[in-house]
């Protein structure tokens, strides 16, 4: 017991401390340079009847299920792309990789520059095959879709990541048994292929939705939640009212309102995968 003492206090320093504190808070109206007062549940009921709130919430989502829906799909592709060899297949994999490796800091002003409607390349290249110019941040819907474009562009590679990793669980006897049975490819893939991906996939859409969910990076560096309050998500809510307004209480209640969207998401998720497990484990 005594060895595990100094990993028990960092936990309860740096991790347990911190969210009874901050729970605490959520129920006071603490704010910079005044006394908090105990007001009970009113900062949650003010974001529940928000229409700011709930359009945080909204485009939490559409960025959630736009950018990790894209991002199981071209993963899926890519696993599947990759799994045969092919030349400079090595060189391509890494290639892959490197977006997920980069600061998500980094990558919010490198897209940022490159959306620019004046000298952004990806204006040029849409101009080069005979469209117009775009005012990509500027504009509410096409700055959301940026933001999706973006995250899909740095995570895909995590999926793919996991994705390869199931497919080279399946053993090559099972293609061959199908081949002999004059089985199609997509009764292999339905049949094979996919029930060995099922827990990589919901593995990686376990982690991708929570850290989408979460989002700021991205969305703080490319629009900081314009063109007004366009593309803002709770993780920019909270930040404006804890930094910019300095009312702590609030956002400290809003931070615990995306710990509980979370925590149902994560919830239904597991216990989906628990049964799974169990079914495949009763066959």
């Amino acid at each position: 017991m005594v060895l595990f003492a100094p990993t028990i206090a960092f936990l309860v320093v740096m991790t347990i401390f911190p969210l009874i504190f901050s729970l605490g808070v959520s129920f006071t109206d603490y704010g910079l340079g005044r006394a908090a007062s105990f007001v009970g549940v009113r900062n949650y009921a003010e974001f529940l009847g928000s229409p700011l709130f709930w359009q945080a919430g909204l485009n939490t989502i559409l960025i959630t299920i736009g950018a990790v829906g894209v991002e199981v799909l071209l993963g899926l592709a890519l696993g599947l792309l990759f799994l045969r060899p092919m030349p400079g297949g090595a060189v391509f994999r890494v290639c892959l990789f490197l977006p997920m490796m980069i600061s998500p800091l980094v990558v919010g002003f490198f897209w940022k520059f490159m959306f620019d409607e004046i000298f952004g390349v990806v204006n040029f290249a849409v101009q080069s095959l005979g469209g117009g110019s775009f005012s990509w941040l500027t504009h509410p819907v096409r700055a959301l879709i940026a933001i999706i474009i973006v995250d899909v562009w740095q995570w895909t590679p995590f999926v793919f990541l996991l994705t390869l990793a199931g497919l080279r669980t399946v053993p090559p006897e099972l293609y061959e048994a199908a081949s002999l049975e004059k089985a199609s490819s997509w009764l292999q893939f339905r049949s094979i292929t996919l029930p060995f991906l099922r827990f990589p996939l919901m593995l990686a859409l376990l982690f991708r939705m929570i850290d989408t969910i979460k989002i700021f990076d991205l969305v703080y560096i490319m629009t900081g939640g314009g063109p007004g309050d366009a593309t803002i998500t709770l993780s920019v809510l909270t930040y404006r009212y804890g930094f910019v307004f300095y009312q702590v209480g609030k956002a400290a209640a809003l931070s615990w309102l995306a710990v509980i969207v979370i925590n149902i998401l994560a919830t239904v998720l597991i216990k989906f995968l628990a049964t799974n497990k169990s079914r495949e484990a009763a066959r």
